[in-house]
């Protein structure tokens, strides 16, 4: 409680010093009015846009009022004007800002030729299946109607952006790390993989990929943000259904309405999976100078799984200065998994032991998170001050029962755990920006991170002896991060220097041994972004950031709750956080029907966490815990094509690779490493749009001890259009040869671990995904915010 009051009373301090706010760019503003060259009298209706050319894009549209009048404001860009009516010619000048005063250009009277002819023949228009564009630290994609048609879920549709992989159960990374998912620059719990597969692609307008986030951003992981369509007013929405084999059932609804000062949206997603069965192979090898100790495992395994989540977004805009955002999102996953198994143990090449194996687990996972944001430009140069108040509720029950029963001893053991997790995470962040000269813009924050955790744990047993016992934890972490941020152009190069400098402070409670583990870490955290265009649609960036990854409570709490006596696994209440310096090198090119990006990437991490096995020669039980096993150097490079060549083809190919050594004091330098691959072909047919692609993981060392085999699957997939475009028929099979098996080895000191997972991933589904809209006519909201769509 002394701590949360100290936090809160710096934050009052900091918003009583700064009391004033920003935005990052500055507005221009053209005008005048447009009549016919012939007549020399107003057109009322003609279209005023604003475009980029270099990446075929519309930045802003108006039309003319009835005496002819238009003034269209933008941020400043290298942009193009376009005028032009249905009875007149387009006319198209370059944007030229030094007719500019005050960043307000008063062109007088813009006069169209009338057009000698307005009648055509046949107009045929093609599109991309995305449109790139690049924007000051994130790339922006454009996603045109032929992937989202194919892809179906949300989750599939980010399998086709470069450096996202997402695997076969739908988890979703950004170079070999985990993004955080926004919805219209919000989190989301979009973020857990099924709820990715439960939603319908066809709500996504453009996704935004930010790799490395400034300070400012607030987040240190990668984001990727998805924009759904605000520009239509009215009520417009969608709702899928699927079904496939093995027994799964899963559908999404999605709706937005959109009015002039309000518009939000909702979603909601389940899905149902019914005795998904998967085998599981285990060999645990010792040997002594006196014994060799040989132990088989064989299993079967079956899931039973309910898990649905809704999310509630809404935005609203009292007046041209200010903004009210907020969201509400829920989640809840109840599984129930079944385990048989067989364990033969021999001893000296003779047999000793069989144990029969009966298992069932019940996990049940609830979340809640709301967010409400509020922001407030105080003048002309859109200096604006932003405050956010986040907070999430998650509470977990797992309950394990395990039978065992031996064949030579005549003896059966029972055991079971339960545990029950509730945390709550609060984070209050408020940040003054000040925009500067040539679009340059300086920030300057304080941000409020408490979490606390409660876990309840107890472990019984019974054998010869009866065995209970009982673990009550308590975990309290705060972080107080203060943050500056700077971003400028100099010469073509856009840079972005940011430092935050975080002080944490965590408290492990074991009420149960009335024993408390307290430590306490500052840090300072640089982070700069350069970036540089070149020639036509060329793009260098350089970054440099340093992550501070904290380990959470299943690292820290020492208690073990496994049911399998043989398969101890606790944590480490000693461990210290892991940090990381990168490095990463990018080159973006855009050719006429294709797009290639490389980034070759270093980090260098001291403290890095591993889980360590070791095997009790006496009891022939393993334990594996967490260390700080010392610093590990990696070395990658992620490469992604995409072409569109002939027209009815986009083939896409991904590639991620990396190499590293781990070396510590105790232990000689080891060396990991791991390639991913994909290739994704999507054929565009007359009626049909057709998917096949490959995706390939190489074998690939973990760490010193971990070892992982290779690992493939295929998928195939068909979608139609139908119900005159307002559905869409999808057939998916998703590794169809049952390829996919995961392979793990482990190599300790005294003993050698085998595990062979096969996880049945042969999955067949059929989606049907409606589309309905009560009006469909633009909107223009009082806030200036540019929408950008791809040019027809």
């Amino acid at each position: 409680m002394k701590n949360f009051k100290t936090n809160l009373l710096f934050l009052i301090l900091f918003l009583i010093i700064t009391g004033r706010s920003f935005s990052q760019d500055q507005i221009y503003t053209i005008k005048g009015n447009i009549v016919d060259k012939n007549e020399d009298v107003a057109i009322e209706g003609a279209w005023v846009s604003v475009l980029d050319l270099k990446s075929n894009l519309i930045i802003k549209k108006i039309e003319t009022t009835s005496e002819g009048v238009f003034e269209i404001d933008f941020e400043k860009g290298k942009y193009h004007l376009s005028f032009g009516s249905e009875k007149h010619q387009t006319l198209l000048l370059q944007v030229d800002y030094s007719y500019f005063k005050d960043r307000i250009y008063d062109m007088g009277s813009v006069k169209l030729e009338p057009l000698a002819y307005t009648e055509l023949d046949e107009v045929m228009i093609t599109t991309k299946d995305y449109r790139i564009e690049n924007v000051r630290g994130k790339k922006v994609f454009h996603i045109g109607s032929g992937l989202k048609d194919v892809a179906g879920s949300m989750s599939n549709l980010l399998s086709y952006l470069p450096s996202v992989f997402v695997d076969i159960e739908g988890k979703v990374q950004l170079r070999g790390r985990e993004p955080i998912i926004m919805i219209n620059g919000r989190k989301s719990n979009l973020s857990k993989s099924e709820a990715l597969q439960m939603l319908p692609s066809d709500m996504v307008k453009k996704i935004e990929i930010i790799s490395n986030p400034s300070t400012r951003e607030g987040e240190t992981e990668p984001i990727i943000n998805i924009i759904t369509d605000k520009k239509r007013k009215g009520l417009i929405g969608g709702v899928n259904l699927a079904a496939g084999a093995p027994s799964t059932y899963k559908g999404g609804l999605h709706l937005a309405l959109n009015k002039k000062k309000f518009s939000g949206y909702g979603l909601y997603g389940a899905k149902k999976e019914i005795d998904i069965k998967s085998f599981s192979n285990e060999i645990l090898e010792s040997n002594t100078e006196s014994l060799n100790y040989l132990e088989k495992e064989s299993s079967e395994n079956n899931k039973n799984s309910f898990n649905h989540f809704g999310e509630v977004q809404y935005e609203y805009l009292p007046n041209e200065r200010s903004e009210l955002v907020g969201s509400v999102s829920i989640y809840s996953d109840d599984n129930e998994f079944g385990y048989t198994g067989l364990r033969t143990i021999s001893e000296n090449s003779v047999s000793s032991d069989e144990i029969n194996q009966l298992s069932n687990n019940t996990v049940k996972t609830f979340s809640v998170s709301k967010e409400i944001e509020y922001e407030i430009k105080l003048n002309d140069e859109k200096d604006l001050f932003k405050a956010e108040l986040e907070y999430e509720y998650e509470e977990k029950k797992k309950i394990e029962s395990f039978f065992e029963n031996s064949s030579s001893l005549d003896d059966t053991t029972t055991s079971s755990s339960f545990d029950k997790f509730k945390g709550d995470e609060l984070k209050i962040q408020t940040r003054y920006d000040k925009t500067l000269k040539n679009e340059a813009y300086f920030t300057v924050g304080y941000r409020l991170d408490r979490n606390v955790v409660n876990q309840n744990q107890t472990f019984e047993s019974s054998n010869i002896e009866s065995v209970f016992l009982d673990n009550n934890v308590k975990y309290t972490q705060y972080d107080n991060t203060g943050f500056v941020d700077y971003s400028d152009e100099f010469k073509g190069v856009y840079y972005n220097l940011g430092l935050r400098l975080k002080n944490t402070n965590r408290i492990l409670e074991d009420e149960s041994a009335d024993e408390n583990a307290k430590r306490s870490f500052l840090n300072l955290l640089p982070t700069i972004n350069l970036s540089y265009e070149y020639g036509e649609n060329n793009e260098l960036s350089f970054n440099y950031y340093t992550l501070l990854s904290q380990p959470r409570l299943s690292y820290l709490n020492n208690f073990n709750t496994s049911t399998d006596l043989q398969r101890v696994r606790v944590g480490n209440s000693d461990l210290d956080p892991q940090m990381t310096h990168a490095l990463e090198f990018q080159f973006f090119k855009e050719f006429e029907n294709s797009t290639v990006t490389t980034t070759l990437y270093s980090k260098f991490t001291k403290d890095i966490i591993q889980y360590i096995s070791t095997l009790d020669e006496d009891t022939n039980i393993t334990f594996s815990r967490p260390e700080n096993i010392g610093k590990a150097n990696t070395y990658g490079v992620d490469f992604s094509y995409s072409l569109n060549s002939p027209k009815w083809l986009n083939t896409i190919v991904k590639l991620n690779g990396k190499f590293g050594t781990i070396s510590g004091n105790d232990r000689r330098s080891d060396e990991f490493y791991s390639l991913n691959t994909s290739l994704i072909n999507i054929f565009r047919l007359k009626s049909y749009k057709l998917e096949f692609s490959w995706f390939y993981n190489a074998p690939q060392q973990i760490n010193f001890q971990l070892k992982e085999e290779s690992n493939q699957y295929f998928k195939l997939g068909l979608s139609k259009r139908v119900f005159d475009n307002n559905g869409n028929l999808v057939l998916s099979v998703l590794d169809p040869f049952n390829t996919g098996r995961r392979i793990q080895n482990i190599n300790g000191s005294n003993f050698s671990y085998r595990n062979e997972y096969d996880p049945n991933q042969r999955r067949i589904f059929l989606s049907l995904f409606l589309r309905f809209s009560a009006k469909s006519r633009f909107r223009n909201t009082e806030k200036d915010i540019p929408e950008k769509g791809v040019l027809q």
